[in-house]
């Protein structure tokens, strides 16, 4: 009885509307599974369709059919891992402050508990996937918002660095496990001039490209210029991982560390978060 009414209730939740046929399916799909219900606009774009296939015990499974151009919103599964196992067809597969993917038949995508990700299929092809989702006691998904015309149409999952290399990446929105912090860095004289280059260096290139990097402010002492101050904000912990796993972040953490005295890292609580920092490279 107590999954009965979780079941009825998950439905209420994302207004699942019953089709009576599958003539609505993409012309040509064949599906394995049944794909009977349509998705609620509140929570996907373009046309999906989806049928649950198991509510009880440990694990959901929900088989989907995504048309060409449909995807859902960006989302997580709060303490609750995901398995996505794609059956036909080609879509796009991307977690939060990482590039976007393609995925394939055959392709076994797992999503940690708590991950912000999106998927759905490509601008012509359909995707067909079925879902395993952990049971929790918490709510099975947290909708967190659309995504974009410009992150679905991008290739790679992040805009491309002008040629002018003037404009910067669309931002992702800040996250609840997000990194407000404070790098101090002292560094040795006989290297600051060429520590100063890597460190603008960096900065600049992950502002550009980087969706998931909000802040990257470095700032010199004036009366000790070997003192190095940086404000860095992360939208989360997978865009901090994201960021130092980078090829420019490793250029620049390997080409510094003999110039670097001491190293502190300070994550920081903000006192009132309607007030906002806007860093931006002209």
């Amino acid at each position: 009885m107590k999954y009965k009414t979780l079941l009825l209730a998950l439905l209420s939740l994302t207004t699942i509307v019953m089709q009576p046929s599958a003539q609505d399916l993409p012309e040509n799909t064949e599906l394995i599974f049944p794909a009977e219900m349509v998705g609620p606009s509140a929570s996907n774009t373009g046309e999906v369709h989806l049928s649950v296939l198991k509510f009880s015990g440990n694990s959901m499974i929900t088989n989907f059919c995504f048309s060409p151009g449909s995807r859902n919103y960006w989302h997580s599964h709060p303490n609750a891992e995901q398995t996505l196992l794609v059956l036909d067809g080609e879509g796009f597969y991307q977690e939060e402050g990482l590039e976007k993917q393609v995925i394939k038949k055959g392709d076994v995508i797992v999503t940690k508990a708590n991950v912000c990700h999106w998927n759905g299929a490509t601008p012509d092809k359909p995707l067909i996937c079925m879902t395993v989702t952990d049971r929790s006691d918490d709510r099975h998904v947290i909708q967190v918002r659309p995504v974009t015309d410009e992150e679905y149409g991008t290739a790679g999952g992040t805009l491309p660095e002008p040629a002018d290399g003037d404009a910067m990446c669309t931002k992702l929105p800040m996250m609840s496990d997000g990194i407000t912090r404070l790098s101090k860095i002292e560094v040795n004289p006989e290297y600051l001039e060429e520590y100063l280059k890597f460190a603008t260096e960096v900065g600049e290139v992950s502002l550009r490209t980087e969706p998931g990097v909000l802040t990257m402010y470095a700032m010199q002492e004036k009366d000790n210029p070997c003192n190095i101050t940086i404000l860095e904000t992360y939208t989360s912990q997978a865009a901090y991982r994201s960021h130092i796993a980078s090829t420019h972040f490793q250029k620049y953490k390997q080409g510094t560390l003999h110039m670097v005295k001491n190293l502190q890292l300070l994550d920081q609580n903000e006192l009132n978060p309607a007030n906002k920092l806007f860093n931006i490279i002209q």
